[in-house]
């Protein structure tokens, strides 16, 4: 079924955009918004509303690019865009924040560069880590860890028990933690 909504709405983004739109926003419109709200967190409402609609309109843009034949969903692709999209939203709003005068800046650095980079590279690798992992274990990893995304909700989503889930999750961590000791993490 799952495949089918996914299906009808690319038809509908391809031959009646405002259907396809609006079927898109009921089938994944409260997941768009809780992944604007998670990164978007410290903003106005307004902004996270924003960034949410201009998601969408995204997907309907760039509907042209996406490839049925990938292994990436249509739901996969539309959190990617809704992630980048509430990023950028954030990038503009700190460009936006109150310049200060230099008198009233700190002159040193906050954070120790050489540590941000070790753990923007730890990040990476563990990305690529879970990215090797198989159905259903990456979607349960990444809808967990990344979206921060209940249990019961998962379980719901992956139509498994959430007993099952929380099995998967622990021997997946176990599993992934190995493979981040052979990394050198």
């Amino acid at each position: 079924m799952k495949e089918n909504i996914e299906e009808e709405i690319l038809q509908l983004l391809r031959s009646n955009p405002e259907k396809g739109l609006k079927l898109a926003l009921e089938t994944y419109g409260g997941s768009v918004m809780t992944i604007c709200r998670n990164i978007l967190f410290d903003c106005q409402p307004e902004d996270i509303e924003e960034a949410a609609a201009d998601s969408f309109i995204g997907l309907w843009r760039s509907i042209g690019g996406f490839r049925e034949d990938s292994e990436c969903s249509l739901k996969s692709y539309l959190y990617g865009i809704t992630r980048h999209t509430a990023l950028d939203k954030r990038r503009r709003l700190k460009k936006q924040s109150p310049v200060l005068p230099i008198e009233e800046m700190q002159l040193e650095a906050p954070v120790n560069i050489e540590s941000c980079y070790y753990r923007k590279l730890s990040a990476c690798i563990l990305h690529e880590a879970v990215n090797q992992m198989d159905e259903p274990d990456r979607s349960i990893f990444i809808l967990r860890y990344f979206y921060f995304e209940k249990i019961k909700d998962i379980a719901a989503n992956l139509r498994l028990a959430p007993k099952a889930v929380e099995n998967r999750l622990y021997y997946g961590k176990n599993k992934l933690r190995q493979m981040l000791l052979e990394k050198g993490i």
